[in-house]
């Protein structure tokens, strides 16, 4: 778990936000504002492999990130998607969590969901998966 801390420990400083661990469910059988302003960090899975003759392993860890906002109509929420896309980028290159790791692959979808019909807006929920390789 010293990669996923690390995570943790990183987005928080690069973002300025607030990166928990645990589960959107959590959240949603509450309500979604609740995630509102801050990351969640989710586990998914892992495994490893032996990879030489020394029986040294490899492990790959797949984690989901998610980031809840109110939608803005007036910009359609364009800045954040920057916001996230700039934070996904200094993660790429930063030294902390490249020391951890051997590489790590992302993928992002941006979705809208309304809680009620009453809802106008809506939340934008981002939903990065990381596929991580580890030492």
């Amino acid at each position: 778990m010293k990669t996923v801390d690390i995570f943790l420990k990183r987005i928080k400083e690069l973002s300025g936000k607030e990166c928990e661990f645990g589960f959107l469910n959590d959240y949603t059988f509450k309500s979604m504002t609740l995630a509102e302003g801050r990351f969640i960090m989710e586990p998914q899975s892992i495994n490893s492999r032996t990879i030489g003759i020394n029986h040294r392993k490899e492990r790959n860890r797949k984690l989901t990130l998610y980031y809840v906002i109110s939608n803005d109509v007036v910009t359609n929420s364009k800045e954040v998607v920057e916001e996230i896309e700039g934070l996904l980028k200094e993660m790429e290159k930063d030294r902390e969590i490249l020391s951890e790791i051997i590489n790590f692959d992302y993928y992002c979808m941006v979705r809208n969901a309304k809680e009620d019909e009453g809802d106008l807006t809506g939340l934008v929920i981002f939903e990065v998966n990381l596929d991580i390789k580890e030492r």
